[in-house]
């Protein structure tokens, strides 16, 4: 016999069926309420795919630190040789190595061989390189080899990359860029004025920073007036030094400084250098610190020295002429400065040593960023220390050193300690009388 399921009668077997569902749930013993509200596994996620190799195209360097002439190949995965080009008319002397990698970087390590056929004249691995992902915080990598026997040829070897776009330069790099945005900022404060000299021949300002206060009750006559400027545009440690200058006499501790001083900051005598990874020189391939005129500025003169001169020049003739001249360089070691007196030295001040004293008395890290205050042996008269020594009568200092300081704090901070101790030796003002 056929059982035939009619409306009323499933309707009674759902409730039974109901029933018993409901007795049976609840004599099955319940989990704990955590277990019981953990949600389901999520799926794994899919592995992370390889990251692209690094290819020659992912380079950059044109960039605001820069390396002109620059050749790059690769050798491997990830490896690839760099060859440098030369400065302008100079072909024995070596590029920086400067660069952007713009994309693919996350993820690769990179491997990187440089190598210069031109010669011996200079070399590119005097100093230590750095890398960032935003061209602001630096870190340093060391060359392989880094020695002079090595000149020609050596290798960097940077960790995976954990993003996509890097900076590299030499020592803790500072571009006109950067420098010329800092302008801007300083402007902002009433202590600042930003003078543009004249430009250079790649058109970029030729800039002098002039902090002062100009509520001082002090007449410029009788102020203090330092004049600091960098000649060689690889040597970015020596700018970053000049910054720190620049940053003490804007905080509150150079208050009194800023009333009693007028201080003249030339950033670059070469600003197109960064760009280009030129050393030493400016576009037409001379020395910028064999370029001032003791004789007196002469449009023959390298093109940016002459302007840079003539303005000097302007500055020893007006209302407050120059008391001390500055030449900021880098080489090995912590910073060193050498100074060749002049005529206020031991009479409306107090002799040199007054001065070393001061620097390293403001010195107090365990390990001293800047050497004892040393006089010069001699200057050459087309160095920019030596040549204002001989055709004003001057002081001027060669500030040598701090190739060995790998920060950018720290290479600031011996900035300030030189101002500090400026502001301590150079006491009221040139019209006061001596104690």
């Amino acid at each position: 016999m056929i059982a035939r399921l009619t409306a009323g009668s499933a309707c009674a077997a759902a409730v039974l069926l109901a029933a018993a569902g409901a007795a049976f749930l609840a004599a099955r013993p319940r989990a704990p309420a955590a277990e019981r509200a953990a949600p389901a596994a999520p799926a794994a996620a899919p592995a992370p795919a390889p990251a692209r190799e690094l290819a020659p195209e992912d380079f950059v360097f044109d960039g605001p630190i820069g390396s002109q002439g620059a050749r790059i190949e690769k050798t491997g995965p990830n490896q690839f040789l760099l060859t440098l080009g030369h400065a302008p008319n100079q072909p024995t002397w070596c590029n920086k190595v400067g660069f952007q990698i713009k994309r693919h970087a996350a993820g690769n390590s990179l491997r990187l061989q440089v190598a210069f056929e031109g010669g011996k004249q200079y070399y590119f691995n005097d100093y230590f390189q750095s890398w960032s992902y935003d061209g602001k915080d630096w870190k340093t990598i060391r060359w392989n080899k880094a020695s002079k026997d090595a000149k020609v040829e050596d290798t960097l070897v940077f960790p995976t990359f954990a993003q996509d776009t890097v900076y590299v330069g030499q020592q803790v790099p500072l571009s006109y860029e950067d420098v010329a945005a800092m302008a801007a900022e300083w402007k902002k404060t009433p202590y600042v004025k930003v003078h543009a000299v004249g430009q250079s021949l790649g058109k970029r300002d030729l800039l002098r920073i002039e902090v002062a206060d100009p509520a001082s009750p002090h007449p410029p006559r009788s102020r203090w007036v330092h004049y600091v400027s960098n000649q060689h545009p690889g040597e970015h440690n020596s700018r970053w030094r000049m910054v720190g200058m620049i940053q003490w006499l804007l905080g509150e501790q150079g208050a009194d400084c800023r009333r009693r001083t007028i201080c003249h900051f030339v950033p670059f005598v070469s600003p197109d250098g960064p760009s280009n990874g030129w050393y030493r020189v400016g576009a037409q391939g001379v020395d910028m610190n064999r370029s001032y005129r003791a004789e007196g500025s002469d449009p023959a003169q390298a093109h940016e020295a002459y302007l840079l001169q003539k303005d000097l020049e302007a500055l020893m003739k007006s209302e407050a002429p120059v008391t001390t001249v500055w030449a900021m360089h880098t080489w090995g070691g912590i910073v060193e400065p050498i100074c060749q007196p002049g005529p206020e030295m031991d009479a409306k001040v107090g002799p040199w040593t007054d001065l070393r004293d001061a620097i390293v008395r403001n010195d107090r890290a365990a390990s001293p960023l800047i050497k004892p205050l040393k006089l010069a042996t001699g200057g050459g008269s087309n160095t920019w220390s030596g040549g204002p020594h001989k055709q004003f009568g001057v002081t001027a200092f060669l500030c040598e050193g701090g190739g060995s300081i790998y920060t950018k704090e720290e290479n600031l901070r011996s900035g300030a300690i030189l101002m500090k101790g400026l502001a301590e030796y150079y006491k009221g003002t040139k019209e006061d009388k001596r104690e």
